[in-house]
């Protein structure tokens, strides 16, 4: 790699890890609201925000991956990929909302879990088009103009969650603040690509959308998996032991997927260099898959040993004494770690060379096994086995992806 490449990716590396570090924002707002709220709300919190994730993938269906890397190797289209994406996107966010208030309804049958299922719904539709916006600004490696777009969602989070829950707000309160929070980013999102593109809009050719539906399905596929795979732990848990428990892992969660976004930040510069090296310079890509494996390995050991050894002291001073049972669940997800760093890379790597099909059927794998060590552990050891099965499945997932991409 040339030294104005590396400096580049350097560059580009620097304002990921500006939005990769705004996660720190979340979980302060978490933090927050564990405390405010006690186990049981924040349990039922976690919940309905688990379920609205799991059917977020609906709402985008694998078109952010793929308007990263059309635009990463042509961007003279990224005008085009955006406002056809957008269009596409109205079908799949009205089909998402709906499944989800279907699913949410049959799954629990208090009101105030329900309205939030509802409530978080909507917001994540104004996050799902947030994610196109995003999707071509990395494709055009503007990762400055990327990281705006990011720390505007989450800081507006933080002020508007901040300000119902020291206000007295109860569970409703923050799920509509969640509304307010990413409608306002969304805006601030289109002003700036706009800007940047000079055509935001929506527009419809159906060779178009069809080619850009096509290329999303495998990777809309391996997201819906994979969302299912991060959070059926949750769900399991709020329908088989109650809120408190799913209060319980779910702070022990939101840390250890706090921490999961170091490799993220380092998978999102990675897919669209890696994208485009795949077409010009398999030699040069295979050397920064390589590179990218190590330092991710590298960095995954110390933050896993430093989650280990502060779990306990983490979880009593972030959430409060009445969370510290969550520190047994939090060790365990920090021994999956190690793995997660290294899935990042790969699925960089995979959505680089073109194997989505690879992607669907590690994350398939993995949804499966971890589905049945939750419905056997869940039962007999609650949040504790929910973390078991999720570091299981996380081994498995790494195992498939590495024989596929050897």
């Amino acid at each position: 790699m040339s030294d104005t490449a590396e400096r580049g990716l350097l560059h580009n590396l620097v304002f990921a890890g500006a939005s990769g570090a705004s996660a720190a924002l979340l979980l302060v707002l978490f933090v927050v609201a564990g405390r405010v709220l006690g186990q049981e709300e924040f349990g039922k919190f976690s919940f309905a925000l688990a379920l609205g994730t799991i059917f977020e993938t609906l709402m985008d269906f694998g078109l952010h991956q793929v308007a990263i890397r059309e635009v990463a190797r042509d961007k003279s289209r990224a005008t085009s990929v955006l406002q056809h994406t957008l269009g596409i996107k109205l079908v799949w966010t009205s089909g998402g909302l709906l499944a989800l208030l279907l699913a949410a309804t049959l799954l629990r049958e208090e009101w105030d879990v329900r309205m939030s299922c509802y409530l978080i719904g909507g917001a994540l539709v104004a996050r799902s088009f947030m994610f196109t916006i995003r999707g071509v600004l990395q494709g055009l490696e503007r990762f400055g103009w990327d990281s705006i777009v990011v720390l505007a969602d989450r800081g507006l989070l933080l002020a508007c969650g901040l300000a119902v829950l020291v206000t007295g707000g109860g569970l409703l309160a923050l799920s509509t603040a969640f509304v307010v929070a990413r409608a306002g980013a969304f805006v601030l999102g289109a002003w700036l690509t706009n800007t940047q593109l000079g055509g935001f809009g929506v527009r419809y050719d159906r060779d178009i959308w069809r080619e850009l539906q096509r290329s999303a399905v495998p990777f809309g596929v391996f997201l819906i998996v994979l969302n299912l795979y991060s959070y059926v732990d949750s769900v399991m848990l709020g329908v088989m032991r109650g809120d408190a428990e799913t209060g319980l892992y779910g702070a022990a969660y939101k840390v250890y997927e706090g921490v999961g976004y170091l490799p993220s930040i380092l998978a999102s510069v990675l897919t669209p260099r890696l994208s485009r090296l795949f077409v010009t310079d398999r030699a040069g890509h295979r050397r920064l898959v390589v590179g990218a494996l190590v330092a991710s390995l590298a960095l995954a050991l110390v933050v896993a040993a430093c989650g280990y050894w502060l779990a306990e002291p983490a979880m009593s001073l972030l959430f409060g004494a009445g969370f510290l049972p969550a520190a047994a669940p939090f060790r365990v997800l920090c021994l999956g770690l190690v793995f997660v760093f290294a899935i990042w890379t790969l699925h960089a790597t995979a959505i680089s060379a073109n194997k989505e099909r690879l992607l669907v059927r590690a994350a398939l794998v993995g949804l499966c096994v971890n589905v049945m060590v939750n419905a056997y552990l869940i039962p007999r050891h609650g949040a504790h086995g929910a973390a078991i099965a999720t570091v299981v499945g996380e081994f498995v997932s790494l195992v498939v992806l590495v024989i596929g991409l050897v």
